[in-house]
């Protein structure tokens, strides 16, 4: 009688590990978009809190109507209807204390931890504008404007909540 594995044996143990490990790699190297897709959640919230104390800020200072502007922190913002202008440079960057990011073109891509463009028609992932609604995007280093992977700001200037959403396709 035989005690211990043949190398036939062995070999078919270890052809089925290969096989499972080639399996499970895609879904350990997905952790890179969860992080990412991480990051763009934390802005987005960064956002939302951001424009609802702008809009306090802007209901106690009675400017809730049409085109404005409210002192934030020493900077001025531009306001639409009581909510921040989808404006990057006048508006957006200051909602979430990037005062320093820039903002680039289109196909740029960012290597500033985050870049930004702002006071546009559309969105890469398409989500519909009804002007005269605006849209600004922040977007993280290693990607541009067209990548569908940011965190977008809707400023529809008819003094809805503006709406902030995430666009992760292409992270």
């Amino acid at each position: 009688m035989q005690k211990g594995f043949t190398l036939i044996e062995l070999i078919v143990v270890i052809v089925i590990i290969g096989i499972l490990a080639v399996i499970a790699t895609p879904r350990f190297i997905d952790l890179q978009k969860d992080a990412t897709v991480a990051k763009l959640e934390a802005m987005a919230g960064a956002m939302e809190s951001g424009v609802g104390l702008v809009n306090a800020k802007a209901i106690l200072a009675n400017k809730i109507e049409g085109t404005d502007s409210l002192d934030v922190g020493g900077a001025t913002m531009a306001l639409e209807s009581g909510f921040p202008s989808a404006h990057w440079n006048n508006s957006v960057r200051y909602l979430v204390q990037l005062d320093n990011e820039s903002f680039s073109t289109f196909v740029e891509i960012c290597t500033n931890d985050w870049c930004g463009k702002g006071n546009q028609t559309a969105i890469p992932s398409g989500v519909t504008l009804t002007l005269p609604a605006r849209v600004a995007k922040a977007y993280p280093r290693g990607y541009s404007y067209n990548d569908e992977c940011g965190v977008y700001f809707i400023n529809r200037t008819d003094g809805s909540q503006p709406e902030i959403g995430l666009e992760t396709a292409d992270c």
